[in-house]
């Protein structure tokens, strides 16, 4: 099975290039960060305390991933519950960077994913894709955009929910969690070897998309 894997920090575009990908190339796209998020729902709704860790591997160890596409958008169900629509809410959002670095939350979130792509061919993209869980893909691109870029990108999207959102409080938060993930003890983001790094911060999703096809084209 062939395996685009797309790795970057916080509002690098990943997502909306990586679905925009795998519909032009006819692949399934996995959006591996969800997998975290749809977990911490679960961690949140069950009220397990953060310092109880073997109750939170617990849930990833039980955790069924399933990814279906309606209407030209991406349903991500988990236990067989569409939770789409909270993957992105503030309480998930809060505690993803604590479970995410936690190593036995990676090692069972790694067994999932590699389980996504043992059937179909598919783009996924993360933080540790190229580096740890497909180092040996043939297509490995990384992602990334001024800080500044990224926190607009995001602040833009949040607003949207929540107007009392502030600029600075979502750049803060992203200064934050690019030094959580890239200081990380297990897995910490990193540029894949061999990838191809692409900074977008002045390309719309589909120039990416394009110069990312451009490369997979001259490597077949």
């Amino acid at each position: 099975m062939d395996i685009v894997t797309i790795d970057g920090p916080t509002s690098s575009g990943k997502n909306s290039v990586g679905f925009l990908l795998a519909q032009k190339l006819g692949y399934q796209y996995i959006d591996s960060g969800s997998i975290y998020r749809a977990g911490c729902i679960f961690i949140l709704r069950k009220q397990i305390p953060l310092e109880i860790k073997e109750k939170i591997v617990e849930q990833f160890m039980n955790l069924q991933i399933e990814v279906k596409v309606s209407n030209q958008s991406m349903r991500f169900l988990a236990n067989g519950e569409d939770v789409t629509d909270h993957l992105h809410d503030g309480d998930v959002t809060k505690i993803v960077p604590i479970v995410a670095a936690i190593r036995q939350v990676r090692e069972a979130t790694r067994l999932i994913q590699q389980k996504l792509a043992q059937s179909k061919n598919i783009v996924m993209t993360g933080r540790d894709i190229g580096s740890e869980i497909f180092p040996n893909a043939k297509f490995k691109f990384f992602l990334t955009a001024d800080v500044e870029i990224r926190a607009n990108r995001r602040f833009k999207q949040l607003v949207q929910k929540d107007p009392a959102v502030k600029y600075e409080d979502v750049l803060k938060d992203m200064q934050e969690r690019d030094q959580q993930d890239s200081e990380r003890e297990v897995s910490p983001m990193r540029v894949p070897k061999d990838a191809i790094v692409i900074d977008n911060s002045n390309l719309t999703v589909e120039q990416t998309v394009e110069q990312i096809l451009k490369q997979i084209y001259a490597q077949s």
